[in-house]
């Protein structure tokens, strides 16, 4: 009886032991992130995240290089780019458009009518991307109203970005309708930084020019002003 008390205090004096031991631990963290709360708000480029469903399943909660993969290329008419050739040491906006009147009526030109004001605050291009053959997208940005040196009309032939970016929506290939979400992202020098999704291929609400403009200004406030 007297060592099973004896057995009891001890593990007790181990489990108050190991409380003020995490108590002291508790103590120090505290103190040491203290600086780190001083340090300033969240930095710019958590604000204004797009946290509806659409975006979230895609995984993109972590940033990703697209130059990476290789495989991939886009076209501008016959010739064949790489992402790399793309992307890589430059501010882009991506902009997806799934084909239509809305594409060639509104989305592409908000974007060809500020394309300038893009540019003075650090849009080196605009890329605009659909799934489709090269030679129609070609011949899409022959329309005098789809033209502008900073933007760029490029065709993801075989589906393999938007696949990648986990936009498609699964069109049998040749078949009618649209085979990808509409989408517009910032990508700095190949890696995707933020990525904006419409609920419908018709809609034309977070996605647009000024919707974007509006990111671009959380990500880099100081190229704004």
């Amino acid at each position: 009886m007297q060592q099973s008390a004896s057995m009891m205090r001890l593990a007790f004096g181990a489990l108050a032991q190991r409380q003020q031991m995490g108590q002291q631990a508790a103590r120090m963290f505290a103190a040491a992130a203290e600086p780190l709360r001083k340090a300033g708000p969240v930095p710019d480029g958590h604000l204004n995240s797009d946290l509806s469903p659409t975006v979230c399943h895609i995984g993109l909660g972590r940033r990703r290089d697209l130059t990476l993969r290789q495989d991939l290329c886009l076209w501008q008419n016959d010739k064949k780019l790489s992402l790399a050739d793309v992307f890589r040491g430059q501010k882009v906006i991506l902009v997806g458009f799934p084909g239509g009147p809305v594409c060639v009526e509104k989305h592409i030109p908000g974007y060809i009518a500020q394309a300038d004001k893009l540019a003075t605050m650090g849009v080196d291009k605009v890329v605009c991307v659909t799934v489709d053959a090269p030679a129609a997208v070609a011949e899409l940005a022959g329309r005098p109203t789809l033209q502008h040196k900073g933007v760029e009309l490029l065709a993801d032939k075989n589906g393999g970005l938007v696949r990648l970016l986990g936009l498609e929506i699964g069109t049998p290939e040749g078949g009618p309708g649209p085979k990808c979400q509409r989408y517009a992202a910032v990508v700095e020098d190949g890696v995707l930084l933020k990525l904006r999704v419409e609920s419908a291929p018709a809609d034309l609400k977070v996605t647009d020019c000024k919707s974007m403009i509006e990111l671009w200004k959380c990500i880099y406030p100081h190229s704004c002003k």
